[in-house]
């Protein structure tokens, strides 16, 4: 191992072996010295006659062992003190890894050990060992917490302890002990992402968003190959960078919410949120930060762009909104998320919505929609979340909803939908959820349901439904979650809805087994 400036990480107890360290050019003495000095010993010990007593050779043979002896000393003791003066020392290979405290002063020594004229004190050895690799994502925690004031997070319990970085709070590890979950969301971080962050190369969900940072995300993210979820949106000024290798390792996330550092707006984007805002009373909204300001749309409360400029992501639930959606945010064409939820919108939804092509979730729940379902909704071909659920919807279910084909989740209960259940439903191959209590469908229910081999959860519950319950529901092997309760049924339950873990098919009033 080549040598290393004595001037970062020498413990105490390493100074008790300073004199069996290797000298610069890698050659232990101190074996050597060792059985001189025995061999100097034993003579003296052996030698109850005295010199004189001897033969003639023999006292010489005796008297060239022990300056043999004093020679190797003295060398070894030389050049310990070399290296000391040097400021250098070899560390041998074997050598156990040092801490990061520095050290004031030498311990007492053993004369045999090290000469008791060593300087009183010593510099610390480079952080360069071993330990730092052990301790990198220990570091990278540690450096984060820092550099984002982390004396003043919200929480911040077990942060910067010795004990295993799973009992620091918001931190999850794998067995080995290796970070996989960093969840920091809207915990009053501020200022800038360090770079060190990249060295938790093990993180698969990393959440930092609804906090106070700033500045571009470090290039060193780029190293983390298998985080699936990344969340960094709402924050001042946090964004991404727009250069290829970042945006191509941002792409490659499953799950990513966040800005990219667009050196200027879509005109045509800021437009519409202009009027969305007038529309909507921006002014008494419960957060309206940076809203009609020259800041970057990005910074605007609950907008998200991308490396273009272009809004891909606008989130305003909880946020006092008032007023009719208008018709001017279908023109958000690269619209990927509209989340109004929790809300007091009116009036109906415009069917402009149906032109957002590149729309995957719309939720638009709890709030006081009126009107029916727009059938342009259909024409969302990439949609995988439509919530509708607790408005005051009329009319039937659209049929076009049956050409949504990536859709995996449709909420629309709490209405006051009216009609049948459309069989085209049928078609939705990647629906997981379909919930549809709490309206008034009628008839009966489509069998085709029967072949929704994704779906997981299913709410028929609070309607008008009759005849009997489908036997290919039976069929759905994946299902956990049924209701079917308050429903006008006949006939008897097909038995393998049995087997569904959680339903309400032993209710008083529900159909027996069959």
């Amino acid at each position: 191992m080549n040598a290393q400036p004595i001037n970062q990480h020498l413990t105490r107890e390493r100074l008790t072996d300073l004199a069996q360290f290797a000298v610069p050019d890698g050659h232990d003495l101190w074996p050597e010295i060792e059985r001189a000095a025995r061999r100097s010993a034993a003579a003296r010990t052996t030698a109850r006659p005295g010199i004189l007593s001897l033969g003639f050779s023999r006292a010489w043979t005796a008297v060239g062992i022990l300056l043999i002896a004093v020679t190797f000393a003295v060398l070894g003791f030389a050049l310990v003190m070399l290296t000391l003066s040097n400021g250098q020392i070899a560390v041998p290979a074997s050598q156990p890894d040092a801490t990061a405290t520095p050290v004031a002063s030498v311990p007492t020594v053993s004369a045999t050990t090290v000469p008791t004229v060593l300087p009183t004190t010593v510099p610390t050895v480079a952080a360069t060992l071993p330990s730092t690799i052990r301790d990198r994502e220990r570091t990278a925690l540690t450096t984060l917490y820092d550099a984002t004031g982390g004396e003043d997070w919200k929480t911040s319990d077990g942060w910067l302890s010795n004990g295993p970085l799973n009992q620091w709070q918001r931190v999850a590890t794998d067995e080995s002990g290796k970070v996989t979950d960093l969840d920091l969301a809207a915990n009053q971080l501020n200022g800038e992402i360090p770079a060190e962050l990249g060295g938790l190369s093990h993180l698969e969900l990393l959440y930092i968003s609804d906090n106070d940072l700033t500045g571009a995300l470090p290039q060193s993210l780029t190293g983390i190959s298998g985080l699936e979820s990344f969340h960094f949106h709402n924050n001042p000024g946090l964004c991404a960078p727009i250069d290829e290798a970042f945006q191509t390792w941002l792409q490659g996330i499953e799950e990513v919410r966040g800005s990219s550092c667009a050196p200027e707006d879509s005109p045509e984007d800021r437009k519409v949120l202009v009027g969305l805002y007038d529309a909507l009373d921006g002014e008494n909204w419960a957060n309206n930060t940076n809203w009609l300001t020259e800041r970057p749309v990005r910074e605007w409360h609950g907008v998200t762009s991308d490396a273009s400029g272009r809004v891909v992501e606008l989130i305003l639930g909880l946020n006092e909104l008032t007023g009719a959606i208008p018709k001017e945010l279908g023109g958000l064409s690269n619209l990927q998320r509209l989340e109004l939820v929790n809300n007091k919108l009116t009036g109906e939804m415009p069917p402009e919505l149906g032109s957002l092509g590149n729309l995957e979730i719309l939720l638009l729940g709890f709030n006081q929609l009126t009107g029916e379902i727009p059938m342009e909704l259909g024409s969302l071909s990439r949609l995988r979340r439509l919530a509708l659920d607790n408005n005051q919807l009329t009319g039937e279910i659209p049929k076009e909803l049956g050409d949504l084909s990536s859709l995996e989740i449709m909420t629309l209960s709490f209405n006051q939908l009216t009609g049948e259940i459309p069989s085209e439903l049928s078609e939705l191959s990647n629906l997981e959820t379909l919930f549809l209590r709490g309206n008034r469908l009628t008839g009966e229910v489509p069998t085709g349901l029967g072949s929704l081999s994704n779906l997981r959860r299913l709410e028929l519950d609070g309607n008008q439904l009759t005849g009997e319950i489908p036997t290919e529901l039976g069929n759905l092997s994946n299902l956990k979650y049924l209701r079917l309760n308050h429903n006008s049924w006949s006939g008897c339950i097909p038995a393998k809805l049995g087997d569904v873990p959680d339903s309400d098919l032993r209710f008083s009033g529900m159909p027996s087994f069959c």
